[in-house]
């Protein structure tokens, strides 16, 4: 699916020039996202490709309507103090503890609704459907423990498609990784509507 895959690249670029706009407004400085790689893999094929020891910071949501599915952004424990530090500009000292005081937890937090937000909005907008996520819910731990809980019940039935989403000011680029995690039945759905935006520009 050669061609269906520019299109969700399309997708990724919309949602990263969006959520570069909405991130540069709420923290009143520059800040660009970009989302420059994109695979799909099954569920089997990713509980294969993590350390199920590395700690992260994820933050997540269901899609309440047009799809049926999950959203997930990730950011390892290193990054999610870089990117504290790059929004906040925080004091030296111990930045490790920073991040589990209110404001770390709910600049991650925000920092991920934005990114959901941004993608289901350009999602919808290509594939001419509402797609709305719920509220996002934040998770510290294991990485093993944070994709378990959306995962696991899906092994041999989900699509997923996973994205890099590089954060970048003139100083410093910080790496999460953006899933969206999909049955059968909205992967469909996702790549029929590929097919059609394909044959709208024959």
């Amino acid at each position: 699916m050669k061609d269906e895959m520019d299109i969700l690249r399309e997708v990724s670029s919309i949602a990263a020039g969006h959520g570069s706009v909405a991130l540069s407004e709420i923290l009143g400085r520059k800040i660009t996202m970009e989302m420059p790689a994109l695979d799909i893999i099954s569920s089997q094929g990713m509980l294969g490709k993590i350390n199920n020891e590395q700690i992260v910071i994820c933050v997540f949501s269901n899609i309440l309507s047009g799809l049926k599915g999950e959203i997930l952004f990730i950011l390892d424990e290193k990054s999610a103090f870089k990117l504290i530090d790059m929004c906040y500009r925080s004091q030296t000292g111990d930045k490790k503890s920073s991040l589990f005081t209110e404001m770390g937890f709910s600049v991650i937090k925000e920092i991920g609704n934005v990114i959901i937000s941004s993608y289901a909005g350009a999602l919808s907008m290509i594939l001419h459907t509402v797609i709305i996520p719920s509220i996002p819910t934040l998770v510290s731990g294991s990485i093993h423990q944070a994709m378990s809980m959306v995962a696991s019940p899906y092994v041999g039935e989900k699509h997923i498609l996973l994205a890099e989403a590089v954060f970048a000011e003139p100083q410093e680029k910080i790496l999460g990784t953006f899933y969206l995690i999909l049955n059968d039945e909205a992967m469909r759905y996702v790549q029929d509507g590929c097919k059609k935006i394909l044959e709208s520009l024959k």
